[in-house]
């Protein structure tokens, strides 16, 4: 469905992305594990079209997303939920919602500060704003507070959420569960299971292996822009390698 050829990406002079070959099948939730540093950001946003390779190619079934930009790689179905959110913080949960949406409506408004219904005006619209409130109720009951004022759990939540409002068919995800307590960790990779259920293929970036490896079908280690380990969760779980490194030596 997704697959990276010998992907590098350089900062500059830095490379930070090393010849990165990995695959993701339709319907499976792929965790990428790896230090600070790693360069499993700069893989994500390479994938998104926020960064060119150097070299390699993305492949997302016949389109080659190293040739994209960023935009009509989100028109083909491939939604970032990005390190630290990134929400419209003086925006209400709503209009940071329907942004979301806007990826169905590229080429009919040319102005993103007109009137606040314009984006919902059709039943595909409302639908989908329906079904992102039904995942996350609290949201709904929230609709018209500043993003900014959220919990952090909340926020996250709205992040994600305003990926889906896209109706993605896969969603990469940035290290949801950074500066979140256990409780609400527990409730983020509760939701990305139910999601994966429901046929949507996830590639989440963490540094918690533990909290990744409870959800994922298989992931990928990555250090110094380069992977050094891959397998199915219970390998990974049992390599002595993943063990000392990232697993406290359990």
């Amino acid at each position: 469905m997704l697959r990276i050829e010998g992907v590098s990406v350089c900062y500059g002079r830095i490379q930070a992305v090393r010849e990165v070959s990995l695959s993701l099948q339709e319907g499976e939730l792929v965790a990428l594990l790896g230090p600070n540093g790693a360069g499993k950001t700069t893989l994500l946003k390479a994938i998104a079209g926020l960064l060119k390779p150097s070299s390699g190619e993305i492949w997302w079934r016949d389109w080659q997303l190293s040739l994209l930009p960023a935009h009509q790689v989100a028109r083909l179905g491939i939604s970032l939920v990005p390190e630290g959110r990134q929400l419209f913080s003086s925006m209400t949960v709503q209009d940071n919602l329907l942004l979301g949406d806007y990826v169905h409506h590229v080429g009919r408004f040319k102005n993103l500060l007109g009137p606040k219904q314009w984006l919902i005006r059709r039943p595909e619209d409302q639908q989908r704003l329906a079904e992102v409130y039904s995942l996350f109720p609290r949201l709904q009951e929230r609709r018209e507070q500043r993003a900014g004022s959220l919990s952090g759990g909340e926020q996250q939540m709205l992040a994600i959420a305003r990926a889906l409002m896209s109706s993605p068919q896969v969603l990469l995800l940035d290290e949801p569960s950074t500066g979140l307590a256990p409780m609400l960790v527990r409730e983020i990779l509760g939701l990305l299971e139910h999601l994966r259920e429901r046929g949507l293929t996830i590639f989440l970036v963490e540094q918690d292996a533990h909290a990744a490896l409870r959800i994922a079908d298989r992931g990928y280690v990555m250090e110094t822009g380069r992977i050094v380990d891959e397998g199915s969760r219970k390998e990974l779980l049992a390599s002595p390698r993943m063990r000392r490194a990232y697993l406290g030596g359990l």
